[in-house]
């Protein structure tokens, strides 16, 4: 193409191919209001002008609703608006400022309420076909609350908002019937489908044309070359598909390869649990060895003992013989002594010993009667010191004293009963303090814990209820709670408080909880009296009247921001309206009326004064919002009451004082009663007779000295009889015992022989060689003898036990271990293991299912791997690899493509625009790329090697991993997918101006950065016309039947100098396209002749409403030069 004569621009207008707007019609959008505006371009280059903020891009957003997919537009967009400041909701409820709320927020102000709908209508008409094609928006309200709802409307004629979408009476469902009962009109639903059919009709083979055809609309200059070019001029690669179908082959080799780690895996945990199971056979087998041995090791110790025994009993024999023979010579001894004791006795008795026998008969009887007679004197003289009587030394003493006793008795059992009256009086009264004393304590811990006065059985029966209804108590006051006496008037604070009393107990229930609050207590036994008052919503309503300033209410101060307030100040206008009264004679004039002393009078004939209870006792008030002085009254008062509790105590104690000495009075009382004979205590007496019976024996003594003589001889053999009765003893005792160890000798023989007769033939031939093997190890070198048997014995089997023990705890933790195993390996492979038990009878099981997949199950998965490794995975990486770079190559090929149009452009004279391509210097793609070639490197020379396949099956899921999305980096890796299978990030882009005649580069553009404003916008003019060119399919001017010829520049020459203008509006004619130009009125003279009608937009700010005026370029012309020559009469004048 030569360069464009700027001068003379030839015939702008006449017949020109392809589809253009012939028409716009818009009514209620934006603040197009109320009738429908229609613009006119009749497929003609055109104007759309007025002030800033008139309305223009209203109408060009109309056109990018009805072309462009709605989530993609973006309205106003040539003005930089924000996405939030314009949207279809806005433009069919004609927002057009901010007004204040009732809450005091700014919200929107429209032209129109949800009550209206609003129409979008365009007409394109190819005059080289004669071919109408009418795109239509329809917008309306369902819910009012929400966004608008539009359908879409499509037809092969020219249609009219006025004859098309009226009259159907506010039933969309009416109007959408009637337009798919009109002929040539389709209606859709959504925009997918209607988008489908016009591009089609249009000649328009991408859905990207339309993201160009709204870039367009906005662009001054080309900022980034290569992001234009990619989002703008080149085709979306269709590679996800290819993506998602290597997901899925991989699926199939990550569950192949899943199945030989898991074969592995299972190899790998059960050679451990089989060689646990057999460690745990082989424990069990001397277990049982074990198990034998105890079972044997009595009658292996009692064959041992057997040989001991005879000897030992061989032994006891000899020693036996010998023993009785001692005992015989010794009894023999002992007879010879016999007979001279006898001789000498009998000699005695001839020579007077028979009176000296009685008299010593006697004397040994008066000792014996003496010590009794001590005995009894000294209990009589213990009782008597108790009593505080003398010890009788005459018989007159004895008997006063025997006298006094019943006296004593009498007072002793009266002090009794006194003291038992006394113990009963002390128990009960510290018991009742410590009670009292508790009940203040819990009274105490309760008010502690809050603030109000109110009795805890109270709180805690509210506790209850709240608990149970899930109501909070705050809710549910006790009146108590909201009232206290005013500060100054503390003197009559006793007064009102027992006037108040039972009302300020009572519970107030607001109404919402008056339901339930009734059911609660009439199904629940309280325990105690509860009055509760329903407070109803309706009653809030302020107490009337004025009380007398001096009653008992006005004396009542209410608890602030109460929401019972107005109730309770009724209330107590109503009820308490006692005068508070000084003197008496006041008193007796009032009706209703109360004194500081207490005294009520009520309906001046009732009076009432109940002094149970002090009047100034603090620990019975219930009013106010602080309970200090209440606290401290009954912190005083426990302190009273366990001082008092601790009186009784020791009142107690002295009681059991003085019953425990009456007792031992009572019983000294009975100890003397029971010696009523005074010879019974008369030591002196028995004394006396002992004294002179032993004198009259020395004498007899001393009167016969033959006597003397025999007594001397009898008493030297007794002590030899006495001395030898020993030896005979000792000697039959040895006899004895020797028979009795030769006995149990042989008693011990036959329960040994016994034993030993108990070993079984498998003890002796397995159990017996285990214990001679061990006897060192247990016994260490003692040997056997019959005394240390039994300890070695004892000492075997517990060494037995040990190894036992030993063995069981080793046992049970290599079983824990290989149940925890089992379980471990169970839970993880339930299919496998449904029939198989945690235990070591399943041992067998697990060991036959190790051999299987040792010889059978990991080879064949190995061998299945490896095949979907080679035939699927790197196949079809190699087959994706090759799709990309068919899109590469693709992509090339459209460069060129492009680069055909844009050689046929004059840029400047003399050159021209070409677009370049490199390869990018993304680190994403670059490592993507590599990651690519390493999945199929060797794969042709394919090793069997089972690390080179793990190695390629790592590289693919690296790849597939990321495609999929890993836990964690989906967004990240969603991102990432997208940039490196999408090819046209594979290339970074520039442009070229260049010289046509030596091909050499003038100069080099990645963006417009750095150039001029003009220079910026020309090659921006460029770049789109070309991209234009290629996206609607107009290169070879007769490759397509259909063609879009239709494009919108808004504000695009607020800043343009009037050369790169009128290098724009002639690049767009030579390529036979309608332009619709968007610009303020100050740019009219320099395009006004490149265009043919003009749309004037006015806008009332007076109606908030926008006007459009449809004139042709002749009409507007003549008006400007009449202003011109209007202002100039003024100016003249």
């Amino acid at each position: 193409m030569s360069s464009f004569n700027l001068e003379d621009p030839g015939r702008l207008f006449g017949p020109t191919p392809g589809f253009r707007l012939h028409k716009l019609e818009v009514y209620n959008w934006g603040t197009f209001d109320g009738k429908v505006w229609t613009f006119s371009p009749q497929g003609e280059t055109s104007l759309l002008t007025g002030d800033v903020g008139s309305g223009k891009s209203t109408l060009v957003d109309a056109l990018t609703t009805l072309l462009v997919h709605p989530r993609k537009v973006a309205y106003n967009k040539a003005a930089d608006s924000s996405a939030k400041e314009r949207s279809v909701t806005s433009y069919v409820r004609g927002y057009f400022g901010q007004k204040r709320s009732s809450e005091g927020n700014g919200q929107p102000d429209s032209l129109r309420d949800p009550n209206h709908y609003s129409v979008i209508l365009a007409t394109f008409l190819d005059q080289g076909l004669s071919q109408h094609v009418t795109l239509a928006q329809f917008f309306w309200f369902p819910d009012p609350q929400k966004s608008p709802v539009r359908f879409y409307v499509v037809a092969d004629k020219e249609m009219w908002i006025t004859q098309d979408f009226a009259r159907f009476n506010n039933e969309v469902r009416v109007l959408k019937k009637r337009l798919k009962a009109g002929s040539r009109v389709q209606v859709f639903e959504d925009y997918s489908r209607y988008a489908e059919v016009f591009r089609r009709k249009f000649g328009i083979a991408q859905e990207q044309a339309l993201d160009l055809f709204q870039q367009t609309i906005s662009m001054k200059k080309v900022e980034a070359l290569t992001d234009f070019v990619r989002t703008n001029m080149l085709e979306v690669p269709n590679t996800a598909k290819n993506v998602d179908d290597l997901i899925k082959h991989f699926q199939d080799l990550n569950g192949a390869h899943e199945a030989v780690l898991k074969a592995k895996l299972q190899i790998q945990l059960l050679t451990p649990l089989v060689d646990q199971g057999n460690s745990c056979l082989r424990l069990e087998d001397k277990q049982k060895l074990l198990n034998q041995a105890r079972q044997a090791l009595a009658p292996w110790f009692a064959e041992r003992r057997l040989v001991l025994l005879s000897a030992e009993i061989a032994k006891q024999e000899q020693k036996l013989i010998l023993a009785a023979a001692a005992r015989e010579q010794a009894e023999a001894i002992q007879r010879d002594l016999a007979e001279n004791i006898k001789e000498i006795e009998r000699a005695i008795f001839a020579n007077g010993g028979d009176a000296l026998e009685r008299l010593t008969r006697d004397i040994e009887i008066a000792r014996q009667t003496l010590k009794r007679l001590k005995k009894n004197l000294e209990a009589y003289t213990c009782h008597a010191q108790i009593l505080k009587l003398p010890v009788p030394d005459s018989l007159a003493v004895f008997l006063a004293n025997q006298r006094k006793l019943a006296e004593f008795k009498r007072n002793e059992e009266e002090a009794q009963r006194s003291l038992r009256e006394d113990l009963k009086t002390a128990f009960t009264e510290e018991d009742k303090a410590n009670k009292a004393a508790d009940q203040v304590a819990q009274e105490l811990a309760s008010l502690r814990s809050r603030t109000s006065s109110i009795p805890r059985e109270f709180v805690e029966k509210r506790q209850q209820l709240c608990q149970v209804l899930q109501i909070r108590e705050d809710e549910l006051p006790f009146v108590g709670e909201l009232l206290e006496v005013r500060t100054g008037e503390e003197s009559w604070e006793g007064a009102i408080e027992r006037l108040l009393h039972s009302f300020s107990l009572s519970l107030l229930v607001p109404e919402r909880h008056y339901q339930v609050v009734m059911q609660w207590v009439d199904r629940t036994h309280l325990g105690m009296r509860l009055v509760y008052y329903r407070v109803q919503d309706e009653v809030q309503t302020s107490a009337s009247g004025r009380l007398n300033p001096f009653s008992a209410a006005e004396k009542l101060k209410l608890k602030p921001g109460t929401p019972f307030g107005v109730w309770l100040s009724k209330e107590l206008r109503q009820r308490f309206t006692h005068v508070c009264c000084e003197t008496m004679e006041q008193f007796r004039r009032e009706t209703q009326a109360i004194t500081q002393s207490g005294q009520m009078k009520t309906g001046g004939k009732r009076h009432e004064k109940d002094d149970r209870h002090g009047l100034n006792d603090r620990r019975r008030y219930v009013l106010g919002f602080s309970n200090q002085k209440k606290i401290a009254a009954l912190e005083e008062s426990e302190w009273d009451l366990r001082n008092e509790a601790q009186f009784y105590h020791t009142e107690l104690d002295d009681i059991y004082g003085k019953q425990r000495e009456s007792q031992e009075r009572v019983q000294a009382v009975a100890g003397m009663a029971s010696i009523d004979d005074f010879a019974d205590i008369d030591t002196n007496t028995a004394e006396k007779d002992i004294k002179e019976k032993e004198k009259l024996k020395r004498k007899l003594e001393q009167e016969n000295d033959i006597l003397q003589g025999l007594q001397n001889q009898l008493t030297e053999l007794m002590q030899k009889q006495e001395t030898h009765e020993k030896i005979v003893e000792k000697a039959r005792k040895d006899e004895t015992t020797m028979e009795n160890n030769r006995d149990a000798l042989l008693k011990d023989k036959v329960s040994t022989a016994n034993t030993a007769a108990e070993a079984t033939l498998v003890m002796q031939e397995e159990a017996y060689p285990f214990l001679e093997q061990h006897e060192s190890e247990a016994l260490g070198n003692t040997g056997l003898t019959l005394d240390n048997g039994k300890t070695l014995e004892r000492d075997y089997l517990d060494w037995i036990e040990r190894e036992r023990n030993t063995l069981i705890d080793e046992m049970g933790r290599l079983k824990n271990r290989l149940v925890k195993a089992m379980q471990a390996y169970n839970n993880r492979y339930t299919e496998e293991t449904r029939e198989l038990d945690s235990d070591l009878e399943s041992l067998p099981e697990y060991a036959r299912m190790l051999e299987q997949l040792q010889s059978d199950g990991l080879p064949a998965f190995e061998q299945r791997f490896k095949q979907l490794l080679h035939e699927n995975a790197i196949n079809q990486i190699a087959l994706f690899q090759a799709k990309l770079k068919q899109a590469q190559d693709t992509i090339q090929t459209r460069i060129e493509q492009i680069n055909g149009s844009l050689n046929a452009i004059d840029y400047n004279e003399g050159r021209y625009i070409r677009l370049e391509y490199a390869e990018t210097y993304d680190t994403d793609i670059k490592e993507f790329r590599v990651q690519l070639k390493a999945c199929t490197e060797g794969a042709l020379s394919g090793s069997e090697d089972e690390q080179y396949a793990e190695t390629k099956f790592l590289q693919v899921k690296a790849i597939i991993e990321r495609f999929r999305g890993r836990p964690g980096e989906t967004e990240r890796d969603e991102r990432w997918t997208k940039k490196v299978i999408d090819v046209r990030n594979w290339f970074l882009f520039a442009a070229s101006e260049r010289w046509r005649e030596s091909d050499e580069e003038y100069e080099h553009y990645t963006d417009s950065g750095g150039k001029s404003g003009g220079q910026k916008e020309k090659l921006a003019y460029t770049i789109l016309a070309a991209s234009l060119v290629y996206h609607f399919g107009l290169e070879g001017q007769e490759s397509r039947p259909q063609s879009f010829r239709f494009v919108v520049i808004d504000e695009a020459f607020l800043k343009s100098s009037d050369e790169s203008a009128r290098f724009g509006l002639e690049l767009f004619k030579k390529l036979e396209l309608q332009l619709l130009i968007v610009t303020p009125l100050l740019k009219i003279p320099t395009i006004a002749k490149f265009i043919a009608h003009v749309g004037f937009v006015h806008h009332d700010d007076v109606k908030h409403q926008s006007m459009l005026r449809d004139i042709s370029i002749q009409e507007y012309e003549q008006e400007r030069k009449a202003r011109e020559v209007t202002q100039y009469v003024h100016q003249v004048v």
